[in-house]
This record gives structure tokens, sequence and C-alpha cells, in this order.
């Protein structure tokens, strides 16, 4: 996911710097150089706290991971015993939770969306 989307960006930076005898347009592509590889570090800061929580690189596995664990939080949850799955299993919702939310906030800077136009 990481490397198709950075493949992308690549040539929207030259895009961005393609008129060199003006200094707004090479000013312009340095500009978004750096902010997509400020996007890179929040989307790969994301996925790695994703990776630490769950251990896994696959979409499809992680999803599975997730859904067992949430239905099995809350399964425990509705018997109000403190345990230690209770524990981990807060633990990896939040971790990914997180990093869903770092890659989210990349993804946006990446776009340039509206919070983060400027």
């Amino acid at each position: 996911m990481y490397i198709s989307i950075e493949l992308q960006s690549f040539s929207l930076y030259i895009l961005a710097t393609l008129y060199k005898d003006y200094e707004s347009s090479t000013a312009s592509g340095l500009k978004y150089f750096l902010l997509g590889a400020l996007s890179s570090c929040f989307i790969l800061l994301g996925s790695g706290l994703i990776y630490t929580f769950t251990g896994l690189t696959n979409f499809e596995s992680i999803y599975s991971l997730i859904s067992s664990v949430s239905s099995s939080y809350f399964y425990f949850a509705d018997l109000n015993n403190i345990n230690l799955d209770i524990t981990q299993s807060y633990n990896i919702i939040s971790g990914v939770s997180l990093g869903i939310i770092l890659i989210f906030i990349g993804f946006l800077f990446k776009i340039s969306a509206a919070p983060l136009h400027s």
C-alpha cells in the first residue's frame, strides 16, 4: 500500500516542478516534496504501530484478529471479570485504532485535504 502511494506521489512532485525557469514552480515543488515526506512519516508510523500491536502485515489477517479480539473483549466485558485477556484486547484495539488514525492523517496530508491543505 505504501509503495504504491509513494510511486504515484513521485510523479506528482515532478509535475509540480515542471517549469524550471519559474521560481514559484521550484518552491512549490519543494514544499510539496517536504509535505509528502511528512505525510509518509505519519503513514509509516501508523503502519509500524499496527504491526507492533498485531504482529501482522496482511490486511485480511489484521481484520480477522481485530474482529476476534473485539468480540472476545465485549464478551468478557459483559461478564465484568478483570482478566488479562481484557487488558491485552484493550491494548490491541487501542494500538490499532491509533495506527489507523495516523495513517488516515497521513493520507489527508498526501491529498492536501481541507484541514491540512496549507
